[in-house]
């Protein structure tokens, strides 16, 4: 019985372990993106898009969680498509043109 517990736990230790290296992104809200890009002077943003899994194999870094696609005013006054790979937990945003 003991060795069937520990197994268990096992198993469990690496999914939960394989979650948060994969999904972590489930964590990450849409307003961290929305504020990155209203510090970054663009306006009337709009998200469009959202993606969690294997963020490094869509353009990001190892350290984000969460890739969000936004239609935005940019500084310059001109309607723009932009990424914003945010990260989870210690990790702030990034903003990427298209």
């Amino acid at each position: 019985m003991k060795d069937k517990l520990s197994i268990f736990l096992i198993v469990l230790g690496f999914i939960f372990v394989l979650f948060l290296g994969f999904a972590r992104g489930v964590f990450v809200n849409e307003n961290s993106a929305v504020k990155a890009l209203e510090t970054a002077s663009y306006s009337q943003v709009e998200i469009v898009d959202r993606a969690i899994f294997f963020i490094g194999l869509r353009g990001g870094e190892d350290t984000d969680a969460a890739r969000f696609k936004a239609k935005a005013i940019n500084p310059a006054g001109k309607e723009v498509e932009v990424y914003i790979f945010v990260g989870w937990p210690f990790k702030g945003a990034t903003v990427r043109g298209l």
